[in-house]
């Protein structure tokens, strides 16, 4: 890579930063809610290198530098996880971002569910969606997008039992382009 080209990657990376630390302050309601095996609850930025191992795990690969920036200073915002009540573990989570693309429409977008391999199969993206999309509709926001690849159909599927409906395609990457709107005013 040119020394330009690096560059242009370094102040991309700063803008997105930026952005995301200035709309991100305050953006969603402190709530947390439990049932009988399982609590969901905002992310504490002492989680975070947890959730970056899970990640690690499931994606097989790190986040990106500048992302990892961000939830340092506002995991509580951008990052919800859902807790097994017997040992206290976080077992999955939810990671948010903004979209330069989508900051004119007031959506926040969700980047990534992640649930550990033994805890798949139980609802808890579906229910760790709806709890994220109950912390963010409070009027500041107008929707929340998501991706779902093609062939993610586990993906498409728990996205829409927790109520985003497919908008269009996405042809980089291959995926369905989802959104859940939110209520401006409450």
């Amino acid at each position: 890579m040119d020394v330009k080209h690096y560059l242009e990657h370094v102040g991309r990376d700063y803008k997105l930063w930026r952005l995301n630390l200035k709309l991100s302050k305050n953006i969603r309601r402190d709530l947390e809610q439990s049932d009988d095996n399982f609590i969901y609850r905002a992310a504490r930025a002492d989680e975070l290198k947890k959730i970056e191992e899970l990640h690690l795990m499931l994606v097989k690969q790190p986040m990106i530098g500048w992302i990892r920036w961000v939830y340092k200073f506002r995991a509580k915002e951008l990052i919800s996880v859902v807790i097994d009540k017997k040992d206290n573990s976080i077992v999955g989570y939810d990671l948010f971002m903004f979209n330069e693309a989508e900051v004119s429409d007031n959506y926040i977008h969700e980047l990534f569910v992640g649930i550990i391999p033994k805890y798949q199969g139980l609802g808890l993206s579906t229910k760790l969606r709806k709890y994220s999309l109950e912390c963010y509709d409070h009027g500041r926001l107008s929707g929340v997008s998501t991706l779902a690849f093609f062939t993610d159909i586990k993906a498409l599927r728990s996205a829409q039992k927790s109520g985003f409906a497919i908008i269009k395609q996405s042809a980089k990457p291959p995926a369905h382009y989802l959104l859940h709107k939110l209520s401006l005013y409450k």
